[in-house]
């Protein structure tokens, strides 16, 4: 949808589907599986990632700011004071080779029945990899996406307890932390390759399992 930033902040939407419609792997699983197993080309889950272009003439930490907080937060922290061309002393510090576009991985969401497995550093890894070509860096600001039904039980504790674990995952793939809750990717290194093809790993063993018959 055409809107007045377009050219600056660029929304990808990546949608999680259990296999393809058409796929006789899939349709075979599905059948294997007692009609338990989604439906091929089922969605499962989606991600949310924005590009922010370098020098367009807009002013990027506004264009982040009109969309949401947490991209202003970021935007704010990588930039230089103009907000229009640069990244800031301390960003340019951190990378690499400071220059060219910012990925930000805004959002990864699963259904409830596909967490807790290892997939959402490993979609988002795989993501980052086709999206960030020209990008010297990839942002994200690991915080709460849900909330228990019980908003009672979301103590200050329970909080930074749930940033924890969440920016564990996200070092996973290779994040550092950088400023102000923070933490950056470094595209031009070869760790963050090396942890990918590690996740690609953990989740094929995965599979495998799964597919193992239950022992009597």
């Amino acid at each position: 949808m055409p809107y007045d930033y377009e050219d600056t902040l660029e929304p990808w939407h990546v949608t999680v589907t259990y296999g393809a419609v058409g796929d006789e792997e899939w349709e075979d699983e599905e059948e294997d599986g007692g009609g338990q197993a989604p439906a091929a080309g089922s969605k499962i889950g989606h991600l949310i990632l924005w590009r922010l272009r370098d020098c367009t003439g807009d002013n990027r930490w506004e264009a982040a700011d009109a969309e949401s907080g947490d991209l202003e937060v970021i935007v704010s922290v990588v930039l230089g004071r103009s907000g229009r061309t640069g990244y800031s002393a301390a960003f340019e510090k951190a990378v690499t080779h400071p220059v060219g576009d910012l990925l930000i991985l805004d959002r990864v969401s699963l259904d409830k029945a596909w967490r807790g497995f290892g997939l959402g550093p490993a979609l988002a890894s795989e993501a980052i990899r086709r999206l960030s070509g020209g990008c010297c860096a990839v942002a994200v600001f690991p915080g709460m996406g849900e909330y228990p039904e019980d908003r009672e039980q979301v103590s200050e504790t329970y909080r930074l307890q749930a940033k924890k674990k969440i920016a564990a995952l996200w070092e996973s793939i290779g994040f550092q932390p950088f400023r102000r809750g923070v933490w950056l990717l470094d595209t031009a290194l070869r760790q963050p390759e090396e942890l990918m093809q590690a996740r690609r790993a953990e989740l094929r063993g995965l599979g495998t399992a799964a597919q193992r018959p239950p022992s009597a």
